[in-house]
Parts: C-alpha cells; structure tokens; sequence
C-alpha cells in the first residue's frame, strides 16, 4: 500500500489508514497513463499525459474521473495565452471497467488528435485554438492581413 500511496501522494500530505475514494479512482487512471505528471488536493488529483498540444488531462473526484484536452485561453488579447484544457467526457468510476477507462483515455487522445489541421499556406498542422478558419496564426497575419 505503501508505494501506491507514494504514487499518488508522494509529499505525503494527506495522511490515511487506507485509500480514500479519490486515490483509489486515480490509480485506475494511472495504470492507464503510467508516464504521467499528477498534481493533488485533498479532494481532487490532476493527471497529465502528453503535452499541451496533443496530450491529456484526468480530473479525478471520488465521484467523477472527468477527460480533458488541451487548449488556450487568451488572457489579456491576443497576446496573453495561457495554457488550459477543456472537458471532454465526464463519467461516473463505477460505471466504467477499468478496460472501458483505457479505451476512454485512448479516445480522448484521438479526439485531440483529429481536431488538428493544416494551414492552407504553410501545410503545418495546427489545433482550432491556433488558426483562424483555415491557416494558421502567423500564416493569417502574413498572408490575410489578419491583426492580433
């Protein structure tokens, strides 16, 4: 038990006899994504697989595992973006086998891949969060006229 609480608690902030439900819901997730990053709370584990562009994000709950994919909010125009993610599919843990929530986390990541595109003038593939209809930032600006 105790190197599965090093994995989800590692600082050993949260001190428990047993696996709280939270702990318990994220380990599933990490068997699924064993090369992950985790951040925690008391009540909820943040899991990410990947990079900002193509990866994932887990928010687990005792009562939710809820997928996520990246993106960009912008933060201050055109010139502050800030990393972010946005739900995907949210799901309750019991109603999904630990099989189902592999197959989920491998969706995801289709579903994040099959958003990118490629800039009609350039040919670079780009998420929506980086191109305006259908070329790419720089690529509307230079050839557009399009001003961020």
């Amino acid at each position: 038990m105790s190197n599965e609480r090093d994995q989800i608690d590692p600082e050993r902030r949260y001190p428990a006899e047993g696996l709280l439900r939270v702990e318990e819901n994220a380990l599933r997730v990490l068997a699924c994504l064993p090369a992950s990053r985790l951040e925690r709370t008391r009540d909820a584990i943040q899991i990410d697989f990947g990079d900002e562009d193509e990866g994932v994000t887990v928010l687990v709950t005792a009562e939710t595992i809820e997928l996520r994919l990246p993106t960009v909010e912008w933060t201050c125009g055109a010139y502050g973006p800030a990393g972010s993610s946005r739900r995907w599919k949210r799901i309750r843990p019991e109603a999904a086998s630990d099989e189902e929530l592999r197959d989920l986390v491998h969706q995801a990541m289709e579903a994040r891949r099959a958003e990118f595109r490629p800039c009609k003038y350039c040919g670079q593939l780009f998420p929506p969060e980086h191109r305006t209809g259908k070329a790419c930032y720089d690529c509307a600006s230079g050839y557009e006229g399009v001003v961020y």
